[in-house]
């Protein structure tokens, strides 16, 4: 068996490299069943694919693939939402917190404190603004450690980001092995029936349950946990 975490840190690892191989798994376990003499000579191959580099591939793989879908995310949720976090008019974080968190940010960061008016008036300057504010709390939390939640959150993210921009693949690869483990029709047995039913059921999640919504919730929560860190240090 791989060691993966020999190979990666916790945040590629998670984030990245598990993407990729969920992608693989319907189809390992299809040829695993339907040819198992085949998957048994083919270990060999895949540890030295992964000894050569193999799973640096696939977590590039996987990072790209959400990399690419990101600003299709943002536009869709109106911003980033360690931005908009700070906004007047998101409700993430109740007012009277927001004002203390925008007075001691602005005078952390020498930047003006944006009004309610200044959104409204101008709200890609003042964005920019909440953008210094998100970057200097990132800067601060360079602790993974001391910051445990707010990195959690972060991989959460990165994992789900990563599910959805591979989503096509996921898809593609649970038909591809339910016509492995189905053909021929004649000899299919009650394993590889059961085995497809559960493939299916693992195709389905990725189409009905992994979408743009799913991959917000852990966005918005490293949002909060970021806001967190100036208080925190």
């Amino acid at each position: 068996m791989i060691d993966i975490p020999k190979y990666f840190d916790p945040y590629e690892r998670k984030a990245r490299v598990y993407p990729a191989l969920l992608v693989i798994l319907p189809l390992a376990i299809a040829i695993s069943i339907k040819f198992p003499e085949l998957y048994s000579n083919l270990t060999g191959f895949v540890a030295l694919f992964a000894a050569f580099g193999g799973l640096h591939l696939l977590a590039q793989i996987g990072r790209d693939a959400g990399k690419k879908l990101e600003p299709k995310l943002y536009s869709l949720w109106g911003g980033i939402p360690s931005v908009t976090i700070f906004r007047y008019r998101d409700s993430t974080v109740p007012l009277p917190a927001k004002q203390s968190i925008h007075k001691r940010l602005a005078l952390s960061t020498e930047t003006n404190c944006p009004t309610p008016e200044d959104e409204i008036k101008d709200p890609q300057v003042v964005d920019e603004i909440y953008r210094t504010w998100s970057d200097f709390l990132r800067n601060k939390a360079r602790d993974t450690k001391k910051f445990n939640l707010l990195f959690k959150e972060n991989i959460n993210f990165g994992f789900r980001r990563n599910v959805l921009g591979l989503k096509p693949a996921y898809c593609l690869v649970g038909i591809l092995s339910m016509l492995i483990l189905g053909l021929p029709l004649d000899v299919t047995s009650e394993i590889e029936l059961s085995v497809m039913f559960l493939i299916a059921l693992y195709t389905i999640f990725f189409v009905l349950l992994v979408n743009e919504a799913w991959v917000k919730v852990p966005g918005v929560e490293y949002a909060k946990r970021l806001v967190e860190v100036d208080t925190q240090s």
